[in-house]
C-alpha cells in the first residue's frame, strides 16, 4: 500500500536494507526469503540476497524524506516479524538505522512497531474468522 508512492530505486534501497537485516540474526528464514522474493516481483528487482556488503551512507541517501524514511523502517519492521519474532540483533540493526537516517525518536519507533503488529494481528484475525465461517 504505502511501497506504491516509492521510487524503483527506492525499492532497491529497501531490498537491499530488507535483505542485509534478514541475515542480522545469521538465520534468513523461509518466511523471510519469501517475503524478499515476493517484494523483487512486485517492484521488478533482482532477487539477490548477497547484500552483507552494501554501502550503507548511499543506501539510505535514496531515502530522501521523512515519509520514505518511515515507509522503510515499516518494512524492516516487518521482514524482521516474518520469522516469528523481532530478535535483538534485527532490533538493534534496524536502531541503528533510523538512527543514521535521522529518525531518532524512540516514541517513533514503538509506534511503527505497533504499527506493524497490528497489521499482523489483523490479518491473523482474519484468516482466523474466515476459517471458521
Amino acid at each position: 500500500m504505502f511501497l506504491d508512492r516509492l521510487s524503483k530505486e527506492q525499492h532497491q534501497a529497501i531490498f537491499d536494507l530488507a535483505a542485509n537485516l534478514a541475515a542480522a540474526d545469521n538465520d534468513v528464514s523461509e518466511e523471510e526469503v519469501q517475503y524478499l522474493k515476493d517484494f523483487s516481483t512486485a517492484y521488478g528487482i533482482e532477487f539477490d540476497l548477497n547484500k552483507s556488503d552494501i554501502d550503507m551512507a548511499e543506501t539510505l541517501s535514496k531515502l530522501d524524506s521523512k515519509e520514505v524514511r518511515i515507509i522503510t523502517l515499516q518494512q524492516l519492521i516487518k521482514i524482521s516479524y516474518k520469522d516469528g519474532h523481532f530478535g535483538r540483533e534485527e532490533q538493534d540493526k534496524v536502531f541503528l538505522i533510523a538512527q543514521n537516517m535521522g529518525l531518532n525518536d524512540p516514541e517513533l519507533m514503538i509506534r511503527i512497531e505497533k504499527w506493524v503488529r497490528q497489521g499482523f494481528d489483523w490479518l491473523y484475525e482474519g484468516e482466523q474468522m474466515l476459517k471458521h465461517l
